[in-house]
C-alpha cells in the first residue's frame, strides 16, 4: 500500500557510493575536527557584509573573504576578468564570440591557473551581476587550490572540485547557480556553469547536515528543485537512521 513505500532518494546508488567514499575521504584529508567544524554558509550579511554593484571591486571582496572562510592562509591569489559576450565596434562591427566561430561551445564560468608568480583565477564578465553565481565560482576555483594547490591530488577533477566547496558549506550557492542536468550513474552532464547535478549536490548537502548536526534552515535558500531533492534526501535518512 502507498504508506508502507519506503522513501527514495534522487540519486543513483552508483552515484551514492561516490559521494560517500569522496567526503569521507575529504574528511580524512582535512581531519576530523576541522571538517565537522565548517559552517553553512548562507546569502545574508553574517557572511557578506557588502552591497554589491555588479564591480570588479566586488569580485576582490568575495575572493578575499571567501579565502577567509575556506580557511586558505598565506596563498598570493590573482583575479582576471574576461568576457564571453559579442564586441561591438565603433565601425558597429560585432567581433564574434567562440561559440559563434565554432557553431557550439561551452563558456567557463571561472578558470583556476597556478603560475611562477602566483595563482589566477579568472571570472566571466557577466558573473559581476549576479552575486550568488560569483560566489559559487569564485568557492569553485579556490577549491581548485586546496585540491591542486595543496597537493591533494595529482590530477584535476572538476566533480571533486565541486564537493569540495560544499565541504566547506557554499552549497547553496553551488546548487542555486545551477540549471539543467542529466545523470546516468557517474556520466553526468553540467550546463555552462557548474559539474555536479542538483540531485547529487542536495545529496551531499543533506549527508553534511547529518554529520554536522547542521541546524540551518534550507529551505529559505535553496531554489524550488533543489529543496525538492534536499528534504527528499533528509527523509531517506530519517527513515533508515539505525
Amino acid at each position: 500500500m502507498f504508506w508502507n513505500r519506503k522513501k527514495k532518494l534522487p540519486i543513483t546508488e552508483e552515484d551514492k557510493i561516490w559521494v560517500e567514499e569522496h567526503l569521507n575521504w575529504l574528511k580524512m584529508e582535512f581531519g576530523q575536527e576541522h571538517f565537522m567544524e565548517i559552517r553553512t554558509v548562507m546569502p545574508t550579511k553574517d557572511f557578506y557584509e557588502m552591497t554589491f554593484n555588479g564591480t570588479e571591486k566586488d569580485a576582490e571582496f568575495i575572493l578575499e573573504r571567501t579565502m577567509e572562510l575556506m580557511n586558505i592562509q598565506n596563498v598570493d591569489m590573482k583575479l582576471n576578468f574576461f568576457s564571453d559576450s559579442p564586441i561591438e565596434m565603433s565601425d558597429g562591427t560585432i567581433l564574434t564570440t567562440p561559440a559563434d566561430l565554432n557553431g557550439s561551445w561551452e563558456s567557463a564560468s571561472g578558470t583556476f591557473e597556478q603560475t611562477k608568480n602566483g595563482n589566477i583565477i579568472s571570472i566571466e564578465k557577466g558573473q559581476l551581476k549576479n552575486p550568488i553565481s560569483l560566489i559559487a565560482t569564485i568557492s569553485h576555483e579556490l577549491a581548485h587550490q586546496i585540491l591542486l594547490g595543496e597537493k591533494r591530488i595529482e590530477e584535476n577533477d572538476e566533480f571533486l572540485t565541486d564537493l569540495t566547496a560544499i565541504v566547506y558549506g557554499f552549497g547553496i550557492f553551488i546548487g542555486n547557480s545551477r540549471f539543467q542536468f542529466s545523470s546516468q550513474g557517474f556520466g553526468w552532464q553540467s550546463s555552462s556553469q557548474g559539474y555536479l547535478p542538483e540531485q547529487i549536490i542536495a545529496y551531499a548537502m543533506a549527508w553534511l547536515s547529518k554529520e554536522r548536526n547542521d541546524k540551518t534552515d534550507y529551505s529559505q535558500y535553496l531554489n524550488k528543485s533543489l529543496k525538492k531533492y534536499f528534504d527528499q534526501s533528509l527523509e531517506w535518512f530519517t527513515e533508515n537512521e539505525k
